[in-house]
């Protein structure tokens, strides 16, 4: 146990200052993080032969730190929506979202089903449609920790597009767990329909909207009331978790508890960092209060490092020994890319969108934390005799698939938006020759007149 205390501290603290390096590019150049830190997580995981490692221990490990990271992405998600823009940009920002999510999910199990009877994939055809459903839930949304800051770097982009694709990224990332859990809860039961799994899904929204919504109305006086006592903001975060557990344990495990309890920690979090405005909406009269700017910032840092972490564990995840979980990766990524811009072309129909506005909404479709953790928690489990039962030759699938979709995405998003950045600049250099041009004509003139 020694022998490895030195090697994972110094991996840790490597990967610390990797995040930092990543987010510090992002900033200034646009380039996701996650390019350095999946590539970083591959390397370790071939130099330190992390495959050797036995598997029941990483599976229960990422069991563990997965719900931290489901915990605290959403509800640093909730705390960081604006409610008004929210309801402001809602009916195209949901089309966007539901549109996206069913063909990439559709797309995506049309393609494992295909793979699976010509024998390239080798899973039985009656399993195909379930991995195929389980592999579109993990891929189908896109990440809000690199879509909301490019979009809002891009000066040309109007301020709906910029909400539309806002409420995406946010939405998509309960939506993916959500359906994932509803799909893995059917599998797993004895005698579980799709009727079954439909019900779970609407009740794990309701209650756990309902719960996130009470829990977030109760918290808030008391969270302002302890505000200036040293570390609140470490109080709050200890009840996000609660608000978790309370709602699994009250929903059950066996009846899609994780589900609810994902959606009420993003609906805690809305309530929290909108709390005026949620407060007048119930016509409170008295004070109104919500989180304050310290503890928003805690917050960010604390999802900043779950989001480093997953990343490079994904990347240490995978093992690329069947050139075949590549091929599946690649035409994933390129049917995503395709139905991308019939998704986009759907939810802004009739809708003003300018045609930059659209080009850029196709390419902002960077994949994130909600697919790494899906795959490194649950698919080693789903191809064991506990899940789906696919066999040793399926081992990695799913993390394997999950590391070419997230990189490509967000190769496709860095060149896109690099390329639409330097357009950019070519008219306002251009618009500004014009203005030159003009201004220097109308001084001739002047000078005219005065002689």
């Amino acid at each position: 146990m020694e022998e490895i205390v030195i090697p994972a501290l110094i991996t840790f603290g490597a990967i610390m200052v990797l995040g930092f390096i990543g987010n510090y590019i992002f900033n200034r150049t646009q380039i996701p993080s996650i390019v350095w830190l999946l590539l970083f997580g591959l390397a370790v995981g071939f130099i330190f032969n992390i495959q050797s490692i036995d598997k029941e221990l990483l599976i229960n490990t990422s069991g563990f730190f997965a719900a931290i990271a489901i915990v605290i992405i959403l509800f640093d998600g909730g705390i960081n929506i604006d409610l008004h823009q929210l309801f402001r940009g809602a009916p195209r920002g949901l089309l966007l979202t539901t549109s996206g999510f069913c063909l990439s999910l559709l797309a995506t199990m049309m393609i494992v089903i295909g793979l699976s009877s010509t024998g390239i994939l080798n899973i039985p055809i009656e399993d195909s449609v379930i991995v195929g459903i389980l592999l579109g839930a993990i891929v189908g949304g896109t990440s809000s920790p690199i879509v909301i800051p490019l979009a809002s770097k891009l000066k040309n982009l109007q301020n709906k597009t910029k909400m539309v694709l806002s409420i995406e990224s946010i939405l998509t990332d309960p939506l993916c767990i959500v359906v994932f859990l509803a799909v893995v809860l059917m599998i797993t039961s004895d005698n579980a329909t799709i009727g079954d799994a439909i019900k779970n899904l609407t009740t794990t929204f309701l209650v756990g909207a309902g719960m996130g919504l009470i829990l977030g109305l109760v918290w808030l006086p008391i969270m302002h009331k302890v505000r200036k006592e040293q570390f609140s903001y470490v109080l709050t975060l200890a009840v996000v978790f609660l608000v978790y557990s309370l709602v699994t344990l009250l929903i059950g495990n066996e009846s899609g508890g994780q589900g609810a309890g994902a959606i009420a920690c993003l609906v805690f979090g809305l309530v929290l960092g909108n709390g005026k405005k949620v407060l007048k909406m119930f016509d409170y009269s008295g004070r109104c209060f919500e989180m304050d700017n310290e503890t928003k910032q805690f917050h960010s840092l604390t999802s900043f490092i779950i989001r480093t972490f997953f990343f490079v564990y994904l990347g240490m995840m995978v093992s690329f020994q069947k050139t075949e979980f590549i091929i599946v990766g690649i035409l994933v990524l390129l049917a995503l890319l395709g139905l991308r811009y019939l998704a986009v072309q759907i939810s802004t129909f009739k809708g003003g969108f300018e045609k930059d506005d659209k080009q850029t909404m196709g390419i902002m479709m960077p994949r994130g934390l909600a697919a790494a953790i899906l795959a490194i928690n649950f698919g080693p489990m789903l191809v064991s005799d506990k899940g789906l039962n696919l066999g040793n030759n399926m081992e990695g699938f799913f993390q394997d698939v999950a590391f070419v979709v997230i990189l490509g995405t967000a190769i496709i998003c860095t060149i896109g938006v690099s390329v639409i950045s330097h357009y950019e600049r070519k008219k306002l250099e251009n618009v500004t020759e014009q203005k030159n041009e003009h201004k220097s004509i109308d001084d001739v003139i002047m000078k005219e007149k005065r002689k």
